[in-house]
């Protein structure tokens, strides 16, 4: 096989692994039907239905390391060449692995990663959607600024958490507000309204005490921690960090009807008064 065509195969394999296969899907269809329409427009063509600047340029760099590099090979073939990076891509992505996290006294019995890492990890990971559920949110900077930086290039942030008022009493901090005028802004933030918990035989409502985190339907975070700095980094916590499979899909499946039936409801983020 040429080395032109041997570049554009690794080049491919690259580019699958950083976007979904929708996308290289969408350039593999614009490469093989383009016809006699122009290069240059075909380019931009491509690039601009990509949102996220980051993914241009991925995307950019391939098409100009294609064309300066390989331009002897034709649009058809580069675009097989991505057809089967995407599905070799998607593959992986499926066959799931599992991986425990803990925060807390170490011992050699098992290797572990540390909670703050896996949930900094599921963040940086997603490209187009996150969902993160917690219960009490406190002290956690490097979170905010790792949200804020998902925000910022295009990853749709859905945020559930517990109100500030979950039982008719007032929580030590306002959970909401904790997270920032930037989150507020860039995310969709959703609570569990009291008129959609059950109510326990003392007249106590229940609470939101789930904890996870969720990238792109591909990596999902469960963990005994609340988003806090104690229990990021102090506390005795476990968890699991699980990649591929159908499980973080389900549970974004999940999420995502309890959102559309009201039972978690979308609030604004207000500024905080003074």
């Amino acid at each position: 096989m040429p080395t032109g065509h041997d570049t554009i195969a690794a080049e491919a394999v690259r580019l699958a692994a950083e976007l979904s296969a929708s996308v290289i899907r969408d350039m593999a269809a614009a490469l093989a039907s383009h016809g006699a329409e122009p290069w240059p427009q075909v380019r931009l063509r491509m690039l601009a239905g990509v949102p996220q600047p980051r993914f241009r340029n991925l995307i950019d760099e391939f098409l100009a390391s294609w064309q300066h590099g390989a331009p002897h090979v034709a649009s058809e073939s580069v675009a097989l060449a991505l057809l089967a990076a995407a599905a070799a891509a998607e593959r992986t992505r499926r066959e799931q692995t599992m991986e425990l996290v803990w925060t807390g006294p170490d011992t050699p019995s098992i290797p572990m990663r540390r909670t703050d890492q896996a949930l900094l990890q599921v963040i940086d990971a997603a490209q187009r959607d996150l969902l993160v559920v917690s219960f009490a949110v406190y002290q956690i900077e490097d979170v905010v600024q790792t949200l804020i930086a998902a925000g910022r290039r295009g990853v749709r942030l859905r945020i559930c958490l517990e109100a500030p008022e979950p039982g008719g009493q007032r929580l030590a901090y306002d959970t909401i507000r904790v997270l920032g005028s930037d989150v507020g802004r860039l995310a969709q933030l959703y609570i569990w309204p009291l008129d959609q918990r059950p109510v326990g035989p003392g007249g106590k409502p229940a609470s939101l005490h789930a904890k996870c985190a969720v990238a792109d339907d591909k990596l999902l975070f469960i963990s005994s921690a609340n988003l806090t700095g104690y229990a990021l980094a102090l506390n005795m916590e476990l968890g699991v960090l699980i990649q591929g499979g159908e499980l973080p899909g389900r549970v974004v499946d999940h999420f995502g009807r309890l959102m559309a039936a009201g039972t978690l409801r979308r609030i604004q983020y207000q500024e905080q008064d003074g």
